[in-house]
């Protein structure tokens, strides 16, 4: 049987246990001592914009140099432990001497890959510095054979060949004999002002930064206080970065641009302005394991045009070698895509979010009014429709369809259709790698994003439940959200925590979407959600059909307690017979909530 599936709900905030004690900078944490572990985490809390008092625009010309870059480089290197994030052995440090180095070496071949700005670990988990620092010996400059600051070098080749560069710093040190994930330690203080004075190193003497990149923020003793305080000093040194949200803790408002991690979420229209990016790995592991284990040119493809085309920068990692080197199977395999990038680089850089929701195949994005195609499944008959584009304008709307990059390629002809326009491409795609089509409108798009049943496999993504061709797929993304309180997340990534509908606190508020339905079926109504507490009951009205389902509890992790843990329950509602063709829509009410829930939301 086909099925409506609604997907990724998670109602309520996650977090850890943490001893109560009399800290002036973790009073919030504090007041939240007597909750239960998920509701210890992003929630409780002020968010930690990155410029307080910033009014929008100058917000935005202020993350417009980022955004613009769309595509970067992410770099995790230096000498590591068993395992890449424990302290690690002097015996290792003594061998760290890369010698085959060349920062710009590495700026001319990320520039040739086609990336426009680079992060790279400063300071990582196990506390080692990449950088000459003068508050430890703990650096590559008294504790290695190598003798020389390689952030300074990169630096150095970025400002000279025109690359953006950023700083990975981690909150969480196992180095630093003040640090500790827990509220309780003694003389946190003396880490707090080590983490400020390297920072204001980095910002200080490595020229200007376009983002701070923190990790490490999920442990308790990163509190808001302690993160305010951070970014208030670090903002009197450069105040045009950007902050990742990891500079508070992945919550809506959280710096300048959330992040996502080894994920892309679908995206739909209710960003409301937000800036996002997704981090993956392009290499198996963040850092260098000794053998390559990178991922295909496809996967680096699909995973830049999905991120791009719902409006993100896509930050892809690759570790570089003990030696010094960027791993050679890596750029060897990501040269072709450079060679694409600089052919559509119009379609790439400088981009915003196409205006549909789910375009089976392919992806879109938008330069103004026009609209870039990036076709990544081919018709086997060459005929193309792009749904619902333009379907109040007609013809008129669209002034020309072309192939970008294909100057001895005819303008494309096509004809506006019940469905949308319909066009007739070539027998075979004209890129080896992605065909791209320039729609040219007079004006900005007009596109009916009502959802129908698919026609072929969604990308596998934790959380997507069991989805079929000839399926509705309902992300959280493509709702109408009516309410104060109940928002759209992108979701963390990690562990699990994909594109969510968060803030269940209003039994006023609910969401709606709107599918086509084209042919009379019967469906099971299923719904995805996650929560850690039995919290209330929600309904979904279909159809002059009523579903209610009382929300119980997932299974807590056996091991440690993440914040980004979910626990999808994948429900069946109900079976919805579907025999009125055209629009309808789907509702999802919460009819009453736990007074808990709503606390520990809050």
């Amino acid at each position: 049987m086909k099925k409506i599936i609604i997907t990724s709900l998670l109602s309520l905030s996650l977090g850890f246990v943490y001893a109560e004690q009399a800290d002036p900078m973790a009073q919030s944490v504090i007041n939240k001592a007597s909750r239960p572990w998920y509701a210890q985490f992003m929630s409780g809390e002020p968010k930690v914009v990155g410029l307080p008092g910033e009014a929008e625009p100058d917000r935005l010309k202020r993350i417009k140099k980022w955004s613009d870059a769309s595509y970067g480089l992410f770099l995790h290197w230096g000498p590591q432990g068993k395992g890449g994030e424990r302290v690690i052995p002097d015996k290792v440090l003594s061998k760290f001497n890369p010698v085959k180095f060349d920062a710009e070496e590495w700026v001319l071949t990320a520039k040739d890959l086609g990336f426009k700005y680079i992060v790279i670990t400063s300071k990582h988990h196990a506390g080692f510095c990449m950088f000459d620092s003068k508050v430890t010996e703990h650096d590559i400059i008294d504790a290695t054979p190598f003798g020389r600051d390689p952030l300074k070098e990169l630096a150095d080749a970025c400002a000279k060949h025109d690359m953006l560069l950023g700083f990975y710093y981690s909150v969480w040190d196992l180095k630093h004999p003040n640090y500790s994930k827990n509220i309780n330690k003694k003389d946190y203080a003396v880490y707090h002002k080590y983490m400020v004075d390297q920072t204001k190193e980095l910002l200080t003497n490595y020229g200007p930064i376009i983002t701070i990149w923190m990790d490490g923020e999920w442990v308790n003793s990163w509190t808001v206080e302690r993160a305010s305080d951070y970014r208030n000093e670090v903002n009197k040194l450069q105040p045009e970065l950007v902050f990742v949200d990891r500079i508070g803790q992945r919550r809506l408002g959280d710096g300048d641009y959330a992040s996502s991690e080894n994920f892309t979420p679908y995206i739909g229209d209710n960003l409301n302005g937000r800036f996002w990016e997704s981090c993956q790995r392009f290499d198996g592991k963040w850092f260098w394991t000794g053998e390559d284990s990178s991922e295909s040119l496809e996967w680096a493809m699909n995973n830049l045009i999905d991120t791009i085309s719902g409006g993100g920068n896509f930050l892809m990692n690759m570790g570089p070698t003990p030696e010094g080197e960027l791993p050679p199977v890596s750029v060897e395999k990501l040269k072709p895509m450079g060679e694409w990038l600089r052919k559509h680089e119009e379609a790439v850089y400088a981009t915003t979010r196409g205006p549909h929701y789910l375009l089976e195949w392919g992806r879109c994005t938008r330069k103004d009014d026009n609209l870039y195609y990036h076709i990544l499944h081919w018709p086997e008959d060459g005929k193309l429709i792009i749904p619902g584009l333009n379907l109040d304008k007609a013809n008129a709307g669209i002034l020309k369809i072309s192939f970008l990059g294909e100057s001895s390629a005819s303008d494309v002809k096509f004809k506006q259709t019940a469905k949308g326009v319909e066009l007739q491409l070539p027998e075979s795609q004209l890129d080896p790698l992605v065909s791209v089509l320039k729609v040219e409108l007079d004006g900005a798009p007009v596109v009916d994003n009502a959802l129908r049943p698919l026609t072929r496999p969604i990308r596998e993504q934790t959380g997507n439940a069991d989805v079929k061709v000839g399926d509705y797929f309902l992300s959280s993304a493509f709702a109408k959200i009516y309410g104060d309180d109940l928002h759209f997340s992108l979701g963390a990534g990690a562990g699990g925590q994909r594109e969510n509908l968060k803030g269940w606190t209003n039994p006023k508020d609910y969401a709606v979407w709107e599918i086509n339905v084209e042919k009379p079926g019967v469906y099971d109504v299923m719904v995805n959600y996650s929560s850690w507490m039995n919290s209330g009951e929600f309904s979904v009205e279909l159809a002059g059909e009523k579903f209610k389902h009382s929300v119980v509890a997932g299974k807590a992790p056996k091991s440690r307690k993440s914040p980004f843990s979910a626990a999808f329950n994948l429900v069946k509602m109900g079976t919805v017979k579907l025999d009125k063709l055209g629009k309808q829509n789907v509702t999802l009410k919460a009819l009453n909530i736990d007074a808990k829930a709503i606390e520990y939301s809050q």
